[in-house]
């Protein structure tokens, strides 16, 4: 296997140089989507809006699915059934002068919860909806995670591994806990070497548990997996990489249901005063061994 040669040089890089920081998450579509599915549903117009609360009080809970969707809609209509056939059974069992079968209509809903207070502002336009925001989410959504101490320190430890040509740190409680550039070894990846230097630990607690991590090129599936049992709680890279798995159009291994841990990713991008990339990005790097 090769390796593109790295960059001849590396720019020297301090908060002050640094004009832009663009720290990118790769989140999951699903929450990045500002878009809502809907599906139909059949809703009761009552005339006589005072027996809505005895009407509902007879009513059995909505399914599963929709339990996202409040009973009432803004206009007072109410919801009956998934289907017409079904919602007609409903209203002959009530039994009340005051619900009608021709008072019956299908209305749009969101057919899922809304993850975001994005997807929450579409979803009311169709129905009222519960939400209850994640700010842990929202911060990414919004940039407003990244702090003024995040920037120094994404910089601090991104500018380390550049230095390094291809190369890979954990950082754990501010301090370097292991690093690694590719070898000739047969799983000599920058990933690989990293957790191959960590110093041996007693006790049950996983190498990384906590750390963040820092790499020059996207990882592979295999380096991937390793941070997996590593630990980590964040990744941050500079490149993407051919055989990369976590950018936002490829298989995103850290997010994959199956996996038993899951750590978050961000892309980082580093601009001087001129709006020059600092990282010199290199779109065929690969994360593979040395020559």
């Amino acid at each position: 296997m090769t390796m593109d040669a790295p960059p001849s040089k590396i720019r020297k890089l301090d908060c002050t140089s640094v004009t832009k920081l663009e720290v990118h998450p790769i989140l999951d579509p699903a929450l990045t989507c500002e878009t809502i599915a809907s599906t139909s549903f059949q809703a009761l117009n009552l005339v006589n809006k005072q027996v809505i609360g005895q009407i509902i009080g007879r009513l059995n809970e909505l399914p599963e699915s929709f339990q996202h969707l409040k009973r009432v809609g803004k206009d007072g209509s109410v919801l009956i059934s998934e289907t017409e056939e079904s919602a007609k059974q409903i209203i002959i069992g009530l039994k009340n002068d005051d619900v009608r079968i021709e008072d019956l209509k299908t209305v749009s809903v969101p057919s899922k919860k809304p993850s975001t207070r994005r997807q929450f502002e579409v979803s009311k336009l169709l129905w009222s909806t519960s939400f209850h925001p994640n700010h842990e989410v929202e911060k990414l959504l919004d940039g407003s995670f990244l702090t003024d101490s995040l920037r120094e320190y994404v910089i601090r430890y991104t500018q380390r591994v550049l230095e390094m040509s291809d190369g890979c740190i954990a950082v754990q409680s501010n301090s370097i806990l292991s690093s690694g550039c590719p070898s000739t070894h047969p799983l000599g990846h920058p990933v690989m070497e990293m957790v191959r230097n960590l110093q041996k630990r007693t006790g049950s607690d996983y190498l990384g548990t906590g750390s963040d991590v820092f790499l020059v090129n996207e990882p592979c599936a295999m380096c991937s997996m390793a941070l997996v049992h590593f630990r980590i709680k964040r990744l941050f890279y500079v490149r993407n990489s051919k055989n990369g798995v976590l950018k936002d159009d490829g298989w995103q291994l850290h997010l994959e249901p199956s996996i038993n841990h899951h750590y978050e990713v961000f892309r980082v991008n580093l601009y001087d005063e001129s709006g020059s990339n600092l990282d010199n990005v290199d779109s065929n790097s690969l994360c593979t061994l040395a020559e």
